[in-house]
This record gives structure tokens, C-alpha cells and sequence, in this order.
């Protein structure tokens, strides 16, 4: 495939711990990135750290350069959706203003960023659970071989206090942390001063999986790229406190990579369905300020069912 490389990176996380039950993003003054005051009163939570975090990417890039927007959620603007839905229920289904609900819609984000900086370009948003980042990223991989020269991919995803109630009583969130977070790349075909990393590869599979069945799919990933186990100097895995899913990344860390730098994630980040894209912009970053590792490879899978990998090469001047 054609290379690809991480020129730019932009990221609102949780940066540290707070009275909430889960993790909560630490929101930057969005004065300074949406300067329209009408505009971002109109905007909800989740809008505001979407389209922040996308702007902050594309800081100093001109918008003619930009060929495609591509943005990835699992469950889109909740709170907007919750407002309409109890909106919904108040007038008893008559005449609901329908602002909560064009704003609940999932390509909002990309779409906002698209009208701020009059992006006329492809722009399209994946919604695909626990692979709706991944999915984004391999539409970015396809659109730099079918001759782009920049795209912005990203992720985000949100967590309201309703919504943690409803996960925790559905018994997703036993042993783990809930999360939120954005996430954005620059992904281009020309490696420059500032380039984070190299983008690789990305594979997903849907099924339950036992780890010699993982493990076999990553030795076909890696022998796909010319690589073998041992060549990954740093393996990310999505641990998350589940004592089923961290049995599997514990195996393949010893079967498969016994000699690489483990680490994961979700304690920073918390468990969303795109926070994968979390575990990206840790490792560009890191690679780029450390020489210690060459290639890192990010395993992730959500709720047991949905995997993913992704392939990072540290890029060398």
C-alpha cells in the first residue's frame, strides 16, 4: 500500500481524576477555537470537544489542502439525543423542536468542521460500534492510495450521566472504568518535519475469539506487512479491568510478544467505543519523543466481539 504518515495529532482526554464515577474529558476554553459566540452556544458538549479538537488539527493547514473529512462515533451526541427523546416524551409527540435532533445526528461534527473552514470535500462519518474508528481509518488509508494528499480522520465519543446508569444496569462497565474523549489525525501521503509516525496497517474481525485464534489473525496481519512478532518492539493492549478480555491480552503479551514494551490505555482513557483512537494518539506521540521503540501495534477489542488492530512505524529524519 501507499505510505501514509501522521503529520498532525490533536487529542481531548481526561487528564486527570475527578468526583465522577467515569472519566471525564478535560474541555479546553472553546472561545479561543469556535470564536463564533452564537455558533458554540448553539453547540452541545460533545459538538464543542469534536469540533475543537478538529480545528486544533488542522491548526496552520490551509483548508484548500484538506481533500476529505472522515469522523467515526460509536454513539454520536447523546446528550442531544437524550433532549430530544425527553422532549419527545413532554409534548407527548407533537411539534418537538427539532433543533436537539438535527444536532443528535452523527455526521454533525465532521459537518461543522466542513462549513467552519469551507471544506468542500469528502466528508463522511462511520458509526460501527467498537470498529467505527478503525473503519474510519482504513477509508483514510484508501483515499491517500486513490491519490489524496490530506485527510483529517477522527473519533469521538461521550458519556452522560444517563447513559452510565444504562450501561452499568445492562452490566457493561463491571470491573472497568467508562470514558470519553476526541481524538484527530492529519493523515498524508508525504512524510514532513513534523510527522508523528507512519500509519501501517489496520485490521478488524467481528466474533468471539479465543487468543490462539488472535493469535494466529496477528501473525497473518504482521507476515501481510513483512513482519514477525518479535519485530514489535511495543505492544498496547486495551486492558480494561474485565478479567475475561485482560486474560487474553495477558496470553498474547507472553505467547507473542514476551521481548516488547507492554502497555495499555483505558486506565487513562476509560472504556468508550472508539478509544482506540486514544491509544493512537498515545503512541504517535510517544514515538515521535522516544527512539526507544521502532514499530508499536495496538490490540484492542470491544466487549469481546469487536477487534481491532493497528500498525504504527516510528518515522526516522
Amino acid at each position: 500500500m501507499c505510505p501514509v504518515y501522521i503529520n498532525r495529532i490533536a487529542s481531548i482526554h481526561a487528564e486527570s481524576s475527578n468526583e465522577k464515577p467515569y472519566f471525564s474529558a478535560q474541555e479546553p476554553d472553546y472561545k479561543e477555537m469556535i470564536t463564533n459566540a452564537n455558533l458554540r452556544r448553539r453547540m452541545s458538549r460533545m459538538i464543542k470537544m469534536g469540533v475543537a479538537c478538529g480545528l486544533e488539527c488542522l491548526k496552520d493547514i490551509s483548508p484548500e489542502k484538506v481533500d476529505a473529512i472522515i469522523t467515526a462515533t460509536g454513539l454520536g451526541c447523546l446528550a442531544d439525543t437524550e433532549k430530544f427523546m425527553n422532549a419527545l416524551m413532554d409534548n407527548r409527540e407533537q411539534m418537538p423542536n427539532p433543533t436537539a435532533f438535527i444536532q443528535s445526528t452523527f455526521n454533525t461534527i465532521g459537518a461543522q468542521i466542513a462549513l467552519l473552514l469551507k471544506i468542500h470535500a469528502y466528508n463522511v462519518t462511520y458509526v460501527h460500534r467498537g470498529l467505527s474508528f478503525e473503519s474510519a481509518l482504513t477509508d483514510g488509508i484508501m483515499s491517500i492510495a486513490e491519490g489524496k494528499q490530506h485527510v483529517l480522520a477522527g473519533a469521538m465519543d461521550e458519556i452522560t450521566p444517563t447513559s452510565y446508569i444504562i450501561q452499568q444496569r445492562l452490566g457493561l462497565l463491571k470491573g472497568t472504568t467508562a470514558g470519553e474523549g476526541a481524538q484527530f489525525f492529519l493523515l498524508s501521503a508525504q512524510k514532513e518535519e513534523q510527522t508523528f509516525a507512519e500509519l501501517k496497517g489496520v485490521d478488524t474481525f467481528i466474533t468471539r475469539m479465543s487468543a490462539p485464534e488472535i493469535s494466529n489473525r496477528m501473525h497473518h496481519f504482521l507476515k501481510s506487512h513483512e513482519l514477525a512478532p518479535e519485530d514489535i518492539d511495543w505492544f498496547i493492549s486495551g486492558k480494561n479491568g474485565q478479567e475475561a478480555t485482560d486474560a487474553v491480552y495477558t496470553e498474547l503479551e507472553h505467547s507473542l510478544f514476551p521481548h516488547a514494551l507492554h502497555s495499555s490505555f483505558k486506565e487513562q482513557c476509560g472504556e468508550y467505543q472508539t478509544a482506540s483512537s486514544y491509544a493512537l494518539w498515545m503512541a504517535a506521540k510517544a514515538l515521535k519523543e522516544e527512539a526507544s521503540s521502532r514499530y508499536a501495534l495496538i490490540y484492542n477489542q470491544y466487549q469481546g466481539i469487536n477487534h481491532s488492530i493497528i500498525l504504527i512505524k516510528r518515522c526516522t529524519s
